[in-house]
């Protein structure tokens, strides 16, 4: 008989996002952290592990009106 335990279940990633925003992930190897940002609304983030910037990144929500402020600053299509 085999020992098996069987590993957590993830969190389930979203497959439809509203209005799917690219977000960017980045090490900075100077400062020793991540830093993640979003190309809609230029909103960031830094920290120490990579699995709080992916919690980060699936959480994040765009105000919509400065999203298309800087649509229209940027001369860009708001979504």
């Amino acid at each position: 008989m085999n020992n098996v335990t069987p590993f957590p279940p993830r969190r389930p990633r979203p497959t439809a996002r509203p209005g799917l925003v690219p977000l960017s992930v980045e090490w900075n190897e100077g400062r020793g952290l991540y830093l993640v940002a979003c190309d809609r609304c230029c909103e960031a983030a830094t920290t120490y592990r990579l699995e709080d910037a992916d919690e980060w990144a699936e959480t994040h929500r765009c105000d919509p009106e400065l999203a298309a402020l800087l649509a229209t600053v940027l001369d860009q299509v708001a979504a």
